[in-house]
């Protein structure tokens, strides 16, 4: 299926590794010139070594610090000549429950997962609405949508991510800019690769058996891998997604419960 993405100009912050990455490798791969952004320029000019794009660019900046997201656009309308995909995805998880993560702590990932976004937003709609429409697309952990006592940070951050995306759809959607999120949960990437579940690494058992628990309460019975997020990000991205405004999108091989 042609998605029609053929020279478009996405920027993809966290798109050094893991799941921002393969969104990277995907929408360079559908056609779209890609423009990257992470803190150290030997892991930026690593990931862009991996892109088959017809244009990759790596740009430095901290998404925690809005006069640096405010050159990172300017750069990347500079460098392409627009924008017209922002995949939002650089973030973390925080373990922990209340008396363990420390207030600092949590209103630096605030920073990071919701005054990046919006940042990005207020910096790039202006270009966006210029030539007539774009694509605003949100990475959101599981927990936004199932609290946890022991991911309480995470909790609250991904949950004000959640109403972030559905407020700016409504916003923007008269522009024709389209924002949406993506969910993902069991996703087998650097960040899950020292995650801890059920409160134990290994219980006592191998790593192979250990991964075997972890799958069993996925519906598919497996975890995924970035590349499964990097193909529904790649859809929303599309005009085959014209339709689709302020969804969140669940990509986790059936694992999340919630109904919303």
């Amino acid at each position: 299926m042609d998605l029609g993405l053929s020279g478009k100009t996405a920027l993809i912050t966290g798109g050094t590794s893991g799941i921002g990455l393969a969104i990277a490798q995907r929408l360079g791969a559908e056609g779209c010139r890609i423009a990257i952004c992470g803190r150290q320029r030997t892991k930026l000019d690593a990931a862009i070594a991996t892109l088959n794009a017809t244009e990759a660019k790596g740009f430095i900046a901290d998404v925690c610090k809005p006069a640096d997201i405010a050159a990172l656009i300017d750069d990347v309308v500079n460098a392409f000549g627009g924008i017209d995909i922002v995949v939002s995805n650089a973030g973390t998880h925080i373990a922990g429950r209340i008396d363990d993560v420390a207030t600092d702590d949590l209103v630096r990932h605030f920073h990071t997962k919701v005054i990046g976004p919006w940042e990005l937003a207020r910096r790039v709609a202006p270009h966006m609405r210029r030539q007539g429409g774009g694509r605003f697309i949100v990475i959101i952990g599981q927990t936004g949508k199932v609290p946890q006592a022991n991911a309480i940070a995470s909790t609250i951050t991904n949950a004000a991510q959640h109403a972030f995306v559905k407020s700016l759809s409504d916003e923007l959607a008269a522009d024709k800019i389209l924002v949406n999120a993506v969910c993902p949960s069991r996703i087998k990437s650097p960040l899950t690769d020292g995650l801890k579940l059920y409160n134990e690494v290994y219980l006592g058992r191998s790593l192979e058996q250990q991964e075997s628990k972890w799958g069993a309460d996925v519906p598919l019975g497996r975890w995924g891998t970035p590349d499964d997020i990097a193909n529904a990000v790649a859809f929303l991205a599309s005009s085959r997604a014209g339709f689709i405004v302020g969804a969140n999108i669940d990509v986790d091989g059936g694992h999340q419960r919630s109904i919303f």
